[in-house]
């Protein structure tokens, strides 16, 4: 009996474990082919490391998306000017969870993680995310905190910044497609509307009045082509990286110490 419900529980995790691997197949299939046209040529070899490096990090952290949507607001220690970080589309902070050990490793923070829900109108989160720096900035004591964001959360902040949000120092965002996308209207929500290619994201329109630093991949498989995320055209810094796909961008060293040398650089003083 008991042998029987041994074998009973193994068949049906190992069911749950082959639709999780076909998911995730999916995704990785489903996104580079159509990601191909926007990409430069690449070898095969490389094109398959990068999708199986993508692979992997995605495997590890949507099991764990459950625990950080109630845990994980701080994810990082630190003594100096906090960091907020914020995710994109259908995630959460758990995307964070290497790089903010990362950036503490390196010296930065206390850092923070944010939830919103990404189904929601942009205005809607941007406030949420302006009342989640208020109270970093109240815990902290400290007058402006500074914010890294991947993907659709650099919309938000962006969002954050035109509706008057003063107390972000520093701006990073990763990934973010700042210039639309070209398949938003396969995603539901009231936030599709801001991801459309060729809307130019509002924020755009006039310049930043802070250090703002864009990072995005050659080969990202969800935001491309990378010149939607450019941040020049405001301003902003760009930095483009070779090879990475969009998640994997969180996971790489060498995006962790772009984001924490430009945070920790000298700030410019007022002429």
């Amino acid at each position: 009996m008991l042998q029987t419900q041994g074998w009973q529980v193994a068949e049906a995790l190992a069911g749950v474990a082959a639709a999780y691997a076909v998911g995730i197949g999916l995704y990785i299939a489903s996104s580079y082919g159509f990601a191909r046209a926007d990409h430069e040529p690449r070898g095969l070899g490389a094109t398959l490391r990068e999708a199986l490096r993508e692979a992997l990090v995605v495997a590890v952290v949507l099991p764990l998306l459950p625990l950080f949507y109630l845990y994980g607001r701080r994810m990082g220690g630190g003594n100096g000017r906090p960091v907020v970080l914020v995710h994109g589309y259908a995630q959460i902070r758990v995307d964070f969870l290497w790089l903010a050990r990362a950036l503490a490793e390196r010296g930065l923070g206390p850092v923070y993680g944010f939830n919103y829900w990404p189904l929601s109108h942009l205005s809607r989160s941007a406030s949420q995310l302006e009342r989640f720096v208020q109270w970093v900035c109240d815990k902290e004591h400290c007058d402006a905190v500074d914010v890294v964001c991947h993907s659709m959360g650099g919309l938000v902040a962006l969002e954050m910044l035109g509706q008057g949000g003063s107390r972000i120092r520093r701006l990073v965002t990763i990934g973010s497609p700042h210039a639309g996308i070209s398949w938003p209207p396969l995603i539901p929500g009231a936030s599709a509307e801001h991801l459309r290619a060729g809307a130019l994201h509002l924020r755009e329109q006039r310049a930043l009045d802070l250090p703002s630093l864009s990072i995005f991949s050659t080969h990202d498989n969800i935001v491309h082509p990378a010149a939607t995320s450019s941040l020049e055209v405001v301003g902003g810094r760009d930095l483009e990286v070779r090879d990475l796909g969009h998640v994997a961008l969180l996971f790489d060293a060498g995006v962790a110490d772009e984001v924490a040398a430009f945070l920790a650089e000298p700030q410019a003083s007022a002429s």
